[in-house]
């Protein structure tokens, strides 16, 4: 009698990353690993964008702190940045090409300690300006001259627009305080027809950071969240109430605002904020990766932890000391990554413009090498490349461990057969598919052009979970064992789509 034939399939990745659950108690379409990888919206995973060198030059020799990207009233787009105290932009003209010329140094000082916070809002009631916080008194830029220590305003390292009005926080002086400006003036912060409302929800808690969700002003503290409602036009106090007592953040660059609510990392993993209550992201069928990563950093790794929208793919970034660049997907809600590569010394991310408003895109700052790239920029799958030639750069390697796959029952012993690959990689370098059995055995097999033999009719409608193009591949696989873990590796300068796997085995034992 023949042995009988079973088959485990990975579907979909729509689930994403799972490193913390058992391997059996993953769910069918959750992943081990997605390094340098990111889900799209339609369930498949693929490489992450490369990225390119925004200028022909390095700005500052020092890590950059932070940086913003600005659209002027005028239309013109900037992307600033403050590195070692000193503060550099690139502006881009509407048509202009890439990449810019050259980082412009502005005259003037800031902290070398705090990481700057930036706002665009109005100055003197009509002036379009770019205010500055870096610990001390306000500063503020208009495109062509930079004002610091703004007279009378306040200390603060923290700044927000909010209801016509711009906020700050982080005082050394008032640390439990927000501070609002004049309606339309944020010359006057702190002062004049400004003021200062001290937030004792919880006691004698810090203001850490600041977030506009809604018709509410979120206020972070270290453990725990406020919020303050009714500072508009009609200019009526209301006192701050909480949202949550428990949970807060330390890490104020870590907060990310999105329709309706704000993501942020605290020492309790990754959260979500809304104008009336605060949730974990993880849940038992989908942990958050995250959480054991916070658990080993110091207070002031955590404290340095960074976020940014990236509104072009719909995600979350988080870069975490020494681990690289997770990411949340929000029509997903689910993880990938890490990212490595240049992203484990990113100093600074942020969404900037390029060219034209619509050009939106996620700039990082590399601590290392000290250059400055647009991430995700089209047709470029290496890192640090160039706008002339996207392709010259370093190699990003790419990743990805499915689920552990027992093809329905753990306590039988199976001997490998095929593994069928739906993906998309025409034009593509070659795919290493590798396998380990839990008795150690292994094994390997390059998909190229050459030996990447088809099965079925090479399509499914036309495309799969919306690729276009996409082949199956049949992988020849060996090795007897209770279960087997699949991983994909690349490396080449362009993108491989990953969208379904099947595997065939036999059951082994006595006929």
């Amino acid at each position: 009698m023949a042995r009988p034939m079973v088959r485990d399939a990975q579907m979909s990745f729509a689930g994403g990353i799972n490193t913390v659950s058992d391997d059996i108690a993953l769910q069918p379409n959750q992943i081990r690993l997605a390094q340098n990888a990111r889900l799209n919206e339609y369930g498949a995973i693929e490489k992450r964008g490369g990225t390119v060198k925004v200028s022909t030059n390095t700005p500052s020799s020092s890590a950059v702190q932070n940086g913003y990207g600005w659209v002027r009233d005028t239309g013109s787009a900037y992307s600033l940045l403050i590195a070692n105290g000193t503060f550099y932009y690139l502006q881009f003209a509407a048509g202009s090409s890439l990449p810019a010329t050259s980082w412009t140094t502005v005259a003037g000082s800031f902290s070398t300690s705090v990481n700057p916070s930036f706002a665009s809002f109005i100055s003197g009631g009509s002036t379009d300006v770019v205010y500055i916080a870096d610990g001390g008194l306000l500063n503020k830029w208009d495109g062509t001259t930079l004002t610091t220590n703004i007279t009378n305003t306040q200390d603060c390292s923290v700044i927000k627009v909010h209801n016509q009005r711009l906020w700050g926080a982080g005082s050394t002086a008032y640390p439990d305080s927000i501070f609002y400006s004049k309606l339309n003036d944020g010359d006057e912060l702190g002062h004049g027809q400004g003021g200062q409302i001290v937030v004792r929800t919880f006691s004698d808690e810090r203001v850490v950071g600041l977030a506009s969700v809604g018709s509410s002003l979120l206020i972070f503290h270290r453990r725990g969240i406020s919020r303050l409602t009714g500072f508009g036009q009609d200019d009526i106090t209301v006192q701050p109430e909480g949202v949550s007592s428990q949970t807060g953040t330390i890490a104020p660059l870590s907060i990310v605002e999105t329709d309706g609510a704000a993501y942020f990392l605290s020492d309790r993993g990754a959260f979500v904020a809304t104008e009336g209550q605060v949730a974990p992201l993880g849940t038992p069928d989908s942990p958050d990766p995250l959480l054991p990563l916070v658990r080993d950093l110091s207070t002031t790794q955590l404290s340095n932890v960074r976020g940014v929208l990236s509104r072009n793919t719909q995600e979350v970034w988080w870069w975490i000391p020494g681990q690289g660049v997770y990411t949340y997907h929000l029509i997903l809600r689910a993880w990938s990554g890490p990212w490595t590569g240049s992203f484990l010394n990113t100093a600074a991310m942020w969404t900037s413009n390029v060219n034209t408003e619509a050009e939106q895109f996620v700039v990082h700052a590399n601590s290392s090498t000290k250059v400055v790239t647009i991430c995700d920029y089209a047709g470029s799958y290496v890192d640090e490349g160039t706008f002339a030639d996207p392709a010259t750069g370093t190699a990003i390697d790419m990743a990805v461990e499915l689920r552990r796959l027992y093809f329905g029952d753990d306590s039988k012993a199976k001997a490998l057969k095929f593994g069928y690959l739906t993906a998309v990689l025409a034009g593509q370098s070659s795919l290493e598919v590798t396998w380990t059995l839990d008795g150690g055995s292994s094994g390997n097999y390059t998909i190229t052009a050459a030996n990447g033999g088809s099965w079925g009719t090479g399509t499914w409608g036309t495309g799969v979970w919306g690729v276009v193009g996409s082949k199956n591949y049949r992988i020849p696989m060996w090795g007897n064992g209770y279960y087997v873990d699949v991983r994909f590796t690349h490396s080449a300068a362009n993108r491989p789509v990953l969208s379904r796997w099947q595997e065939d085995a036999l059951v082994l034992g006595r006929r």
